[in-house]
């Protein structure tokens, strides 16, 4: 017997629909045990990733523990949760007991000064954490990030920074909840109008941390300083400006594995797809970054533009971005995964090199033997345009003649 079935909600996402008889069997499983259950489902037609659907429906709440048996439960540490990736075995502890048993980790401190420019994101600004930590640097640890600048990023904004935690190691990823918190929340469907709404407000106010906090670890980075970033390594932390280098001292596996010599220029490498998804970047403002530049342009390689939830789906298609996407030549797919984990659709080919807006570059993340280069929506999106590694500001104006086509 489940220790609360209330508090579990059950979404079908990593391969929906099935792309087998393995994940079909997968996917009958789950609604039998949902329906015996008296489960809340999230299946085919109103599902997607989790870690999309369980914000935007406001399953989250500032101060809540949570789990999930993925690793990438720590985006919703944006919301000042304590969320946690875990196994099965104890993500079936946990349904069954409703408790968790771990070792307290430590705190690692990230404030974030300034406010972003120059065509800086999120994105980058979370390639810029690992690369700073250093891949696994972060290990035992929950990020709690803070600061001015902080306060300037957007809850989609935060939660692709606390998505990305678990590259660096850490346990864990968490924001402070604030009036920005406090307004995306009370737009959700599970929020929204609910009696004792001023009396959640005046808790979760309660819950920041004291001026005179003590925590095991400090770094800062300063959101003005930072451009577009791309990786060119097997971890999200080998990453460089894209208008930079590969740097002289990148080791050998990881050049061997990418097909790169140090000291290479990343602007301009030749792509062969381009990914714009995955739960670091399939939101709403992510898809209109996107669009944006595809406006009026066609893309030259294929290119996969998958939405994080068939809310976010619906949204983009009232606002007619699918039609954008569509008339740049993009493949608009159903919400999932897709092809970030490489389980189905998009799979890589050994030596192709895709440009994506994922979290994971590691070697056959998104096929045996394919390249994985990670970036924000915008320059996917222009990378998808060029045919190769590149930021908006190096595209034509809309409309210029490239490659002799309008």
């Amino acid at each position: 017997r489940l220790y609360d079935p209330a508090r579990i909600v059950a979404i079908n996402d990593h391969v929906s629909p099935a792309k087998d008889t393995e994940t079909a069997i997968q996917a009958q499983v789950l609604r039998t045990w949902a329906k015996r259950q008296s489960i809340e489902l999230y299946d085919i037609g109103d599902n997607g990733i989790c870690h999309v659907v369980v914000p935007e429906r406001g399953f989250v709440e500032p101060g809540m523990t949570l789990c999930c048996g993925d690793s990438h439960t720590c985006t919703l540490g944006a919301f000042g949760a304590f969320a946690l990736g875990i196994g099965s075995t104890a993500q079936g502890g946990a349904m069954l007991s409703g408790c968790l048993i771990l070792q307290r980790p430590k705190v690692y401190a990230v404030e974030l000064t300034g406010s972003l420019g120059h065509g800086a994101t999120a994105k980058d600004v979370a390639l810029a954490v690992v690369s700073h930590l250093g891949f696994r640097g972060a290990t035992g640890y929950v990020i709690e990030y803070c600061g001015a600048g902080l306060a300037s990023l957007s809850m989609e904004e935060r939660m692709t920074l606390c998505n990305m935690a678990i590259e660096a190691g850490a346990t864990s990823g968490i924001c402070p909840a604030d009036e920005t918190t406090f307004t995306y929340l009370a737009q959700t469907e599970r929020q929204r109008g609910v009696p004792d709404w001023e009396a959640r407000l005046a808790r979760w106010r309660t819950l920041r941390a004291d001026d005179d906090a003590a925590y095991d670890a400090r770094a800062s980075i300063d959101l003005s300083e930072l451009r577009p970033l791309v990786s060119w390594g097997t971890n999200p932390g080998e990453c460089a400006p894209i208008d930079g280098t590969v740097p002289q001292d990148a080791p050998a596996r990881s050049l061997e594995y990418m097909g790169l010599t140090a000291g290479q220029s990343l602007g301009g490498l030749e792509i062969d797809q381009a990914f714009i998804g995955s739960c670091t970047n399939a939101r709403l403002s992510d898809l209109r970054a996107a669009a944006a530049v595809l406006r009026g342009r066609r893309v030259t390689v294929p290119t996969i533009i998958t939405p994080g939830s068939q809310a976010v789906r619906r949204a983009a298609e009232r606002e007619g971005l699918h039609d954008i996407f569509q008339d740049a030549g993009a493949l608009w797919t159903h919400s999932s995964c897709g092809p970030c984990l490489g389980m189905s659709m998009g799979v890589l080919a050994p030596g192709m090199r895709c440009a994506s807006s994922s979290n994971r570059n590691f070697p056959g993340r998104m096929g045996a033997g394919g390249r994985v280069h990670l970036a924000s929506p915008a320059v996917v999106a222009a990378s998808a345009v060029a045919g190769r590694l590149t930021s908006p500001d190096q595209l034509p104006e809309q409309g210029a003649m490239v490659g002799g086509a309008a």
